[in-house]
């Protein structure tokens, strides 16, 4: 009797022993089915670089409200791009690059195409006015700490322009030397950039991104790159960066 109750006990732990088995058997085999179907959902997406212009004629030690104005690299700035492209053929992105998007200015595409000509194979360049820097308004031209101007509108003034989302500088007008014609705004605020870069973003960029496996670059200006989408799309992204 004793022999045939440890038999009945020795087989009820193997039974248990493969049900537990067989139990954990089938919930990898659910889980990797689910991690299988994940990744085969899973979308592609390309790498995106911001790449800032290098130095214009209007940075530096007498460094000047430049917005619209189409101000030129200096060499120093022609040498920043260029070594902007041997850190990323270092980085391995030499034949990766498929699409550059930039500003109509010529700092900022200029830098775009030194970056890239050693790097990629003829990529297809992008330029977009709504990847323009932010515009200054009036003060565009005028040395930022120019003593006529600070006593002028005042330094808090001058400080909100630069420093916050919504304030303005006064709008420019015919007469000024920097004028252009619309579409071209006569003065923004930091929020009313960001509208404009994200939906260029979102109509051009981000589609891109999606389009295969490979590296964008989109070669922004300093103010662009303060708009740049943190979370999200769309009003989401504008409310909380507005």
């Amino acid at each position: 009797l004793r022999r045939a109750a440890t038999s009945v006990r020795a087989r009820a732990a193997r039974r248990d022993v493969h049900g537990r088995d067989g139990s954990a058997r089938a919930r990898n085999g659910a889980a990797g089915a689910r991690n299988g179907a994940a990744a085969r959902s899973r979308r592609d997406v390309s790498t995106l670089i911001l790449l800032r212009h290098g130095q214009s004629i209007w940075n530096g030690t007498t460094a000047t409200f430049t917005g619209w104005v189409d101000v030129p690299l200096t060499e120093r700035g022609r040498s920043q791009a260029r070594e902007a492209g041997e850190l990323l053929l270092e980085r391995g992105f030499g034949d990766k690059i498929t699409k550059v998007f930039t500003s109509e200015l010529s700092r900022a595409w200029e830098t775009a195409s030194l970056a890239i000509a050693g790097v990629s194979d003829g990529p297809e360049i992008v330029r977009d006015a709504r990847l323009n820097e932010r515009h200054y308004g009036c003060v565009q031209g005028v040395c930022k700490r120019d003593a006529t101007l600070l006593r002028y509108f005042g330094e808090d003034n001058v400080k909100s322009w630069r420093r916050s989302m919504h304030g303005r500088p006064p709008p420019l007008d015919e007469s000024h030397p920097h004028w252009r014609a619309p579409p071209a705004p006569t003065t923004e605020s930091l929020a009313d950039c960001q509208e404009r870069v994200l939906e260029c973003y979102e109509e051009r960029v981000l589609p891109a991104l999606f389009e295969k496996p490979a590296a964008t670059v989109r070669d922004p200006c300093r103010q662009t790159i303060r708009s740049r989408p943190r979370r999200g799309r769309g009003d989401e992204s504008r409310r909380r960066r507005g």
